[in-house]
């Protein structure tokens, strides 16, 4: 089966037989899967929404990217009932009295929000806490291997 690593900032949809890994911290990961047809999306968002309204990468925000990954996904197949979501990242990272605040609760809660106005099911979350987590999406049977890490970079999750 092909693999591929998933960046910050960048999302991948498919409706083939994929493991798509990624690491995040603050950061959130959407995976979204059809039940109907298999057709399946992830995103790697770094933030929950842009501070300026001049060109915008849609990769980096949650608001942009979950709504493209599901608009991209609903435009094949409009019946909410036919999707699932699950939610990972969103770690507080930020040490205390640092600027930024709540990053990964921001994130969280875009991606519910986006979710919850297109009436998508939100079947698992593993979000908040103070470390990282490696994720692998298997997009043939919707399952997600889901791990705590405090490597942040590139890696390979466990098998």
């Amino acid at each position: 089966m092909e693999h591929e690593f998933l960046m910050p900032g960048k999302f991948f949809i498919t409706d083939k037989s994929v493991i798509i890994e990624t690491v995040v911290g603050s950061c959130v990961s959407v995976c979204l899967y059809n039940v109907e047809s298999g057709e399946a999306a992830i995103n790697h968002f770094l933030q929950d929404v842009p501070l300026a309204k001049e060109k915008v990468d849609i990769g980096q925000y949650g608001l942009t990217s979950t709504e493209h990954i599901v608009n991209v996904l609903t435009a094949r197949d409009p019946v909410p009932d036919h999707y699932v979501a699950q939610v990972f990242g969103g770690a507080d990272l930020v040490e205390e009295g640092q600027a930024g605040g709540d990053i990964g609760g921001r994130n969280v809660q875009i991606a519910r929000q986006i979710l919850n106005v297109h009436r998508i099911r939100i079947i698992r979350e593993e979000v908040g806490g103070k470390r990282g987590r490696c994720i692998r999406f298997n997009t043939a049977t919707n399952t997600v291997f889901c791990e705590f890490t405090d490597r942040l970079e590139h890696q390979n999750c466990a098998q």
